[in-house]
């Protein structure tokens, strides 16, 4: 099996911490986007779109990190991270898609912001995506009152979805720009405790350590 990804793409890191969790082997490329990795025709002919994550699993070629999500939990069924009933199945699922739908999305001004120097970011599309992202943050925050994990007592795809999301915003947050981030819920330890020490459950679990993005090291 092999494993396509680019260092800090919070779509291919909730791949790589399935794969951890799941305690699966695989061998992973990594991608380099300033390089142009992503458009060679090689890698075209695996997704068309030309990003990350994609997994290769003998001749089966998957890509859209939900999907691949979808194949693991189907090809390697424990632990699951979707719940033994369907009651927790539907559960899980409702968190996990509150936060591809409502946090998720406002992520990209920010990179466009910080990494691209795009100039059609103004400072009040970022002031609304961040009210919007810190309003998201506070309402998953509230999801841990009374237990460990995001959609009940074991780690499941809500936690592994939001725990890279919640990385990077606390990575925007040291940014030198930073100061021009109206972000509310930053720093987690003082504003959202309980979201914080759920990061560190996180941290805490096996295979981990792999996971986390080389170039945040340096």
């Amino acid at each position: 099996m092999d494993l396509y990804w680019m260092s800090g793409s919070p779509f291919a890191w909730r791949v790589t911490l399935a794969l951890a969790i799941k305690k699966v082997d695989y061998v992973g490329h990594e991608i380099h986007g300033s390089k142009g990795d992503n458009k060679t025709p090689e890698f075209l002919a695996m997704n068309p779109r030309g990003k990350v994550p994609v997994l290769k699993d003998g001749d089966f070629v998957l890509y859209e990190s939900d999907a691949i999500l979808n194949y693991l939990e189907r090809k390697y069924p424990e632990p699951s991270l979707t719940g033994k009933s369907p009651e927790e199945a539907g559960h899980i699922w409702q968190r996990t898609l509150e936060i591809e739908s409502y946090l998720a999305p406002h992520l990209g001004l920010f990179g466009r912001y910080l990494f691209r120097g795009d100039k059609t970011v103004t400072m009040e599309m970022l002031a609304e995506a961040a009210s919007a992202i810190s309003t998201e943050f506070t309402t998953a925050a509230g999801w841990l009152e009374g237990q460990d994990w995001l959609a009940g007592n074991t780690v499941s795809m809500a936690d592994i979805v939001l725990y890279p999301i919640a990385a990077l915003v606390q990575r925007l947050g040291k940014h030198p720009q930073a100061a021009a981030l109206p972000f509310t819920v930053l720093p987690f330890g003082e504003k959202l405790p309980a979201l914080a020490a759920w990061m560190a459950r996180i941290e805490a679990l096996p295979g981990y350590d792999a996971t986390y993005p080389p170039h945040w090291r340096t």
